[in-house]
Order: structure tokens, then C-alpha cells, then sequence
């Protein structure tokens, strides 16, 4: 699976993506811009590092499709808060995300 794949680096990478929407989205917007209720999100948070996102309709491939869209395209940490959720410069993350897109054979967006 390519979740698996993925650096130790990288899968951080991932779970910090998914805490940083879960806190920036609004939750009457989860469903609507990540694919996922906010309880979804939250219980797929907690499975980490044990997510199942073989299915591209299930929970686990939404949580870090959605989410990492998110960081990479849809809303803005500003600079100065950027500390708090990533160890790491954007072009890192969208490296990432292409990365996992790449080995799963997907494209990004909400399905």
C-alpha cells in the first residue's frame, strides 16, 4: 500500500495534515471540501499510523486525499502560525502528497 510506502517523514507529514484540517475547516464544511463528516476525520486521525485507504471511497483514502489537498490548495496557515502544525516548507508537503498520489496511481481532489 502506499501509505506503507511512504517515509516515516512523510507519514508525519500526512497525520499533521489531517490535524491541521481538522482544525482549520469548519466542520459544516469537512463534508463538503474533505469527503468526511468530522467524527470520520477524527476517528481516521486516530487509527494513525494504521490507516486502511485501499478503497478510494473509504475513509482513510478521503482523510489523506482531502486533507492534504487542503494544505497543499485550499486554505492558508500564515506564515507565523505555520510552526505550529509543520516541521516542514509547503514544497515538502506537496512533495509528499505527490508522492502518495503517484504510488496509489490517483489524481487529487474530493471524489
Amino acid at each position: 500500500m502506499a501509505f506503507e510506502t511512504l517515509s516515516a517523514k512523510e507519514q508525519e507529514i500526512v497525520l499533521r495534515c489531517m490535524r491541521a484540517t481538522a482544525a482549520y475547516v469548519a466542520d459544516s464544511e469537512k463534508h463538503a471540501r474533505v469527503g468526511l463528516e468530522p467524527e470520520e476525520l477524527e476517528r481516521v486521525i486516530g487509527e494513525w499510523p494504521n490507516i486502511d485507504h485501499a478503497d478510494e471511497n473509504g475513509n482513510g483514502f478521503l482523510a489523506i486525499n482531502g486533507c492534504m489537498n487542503e494544505v497543499c490548495h485550499g486554505f492558508r496557515i500564515v506564515p507565523a502560525d505555520w510552526s505550529t502544525w509543520f516541521d516542514t516548507p509547503k514544497a515538502e508537503i506537496k512533495a509528499a502528497y505527490q508522492k502518495w498520489l503517484a504510488l496509489r496511481q490517483a489524481s487529487s481532489g474530493i471524489r
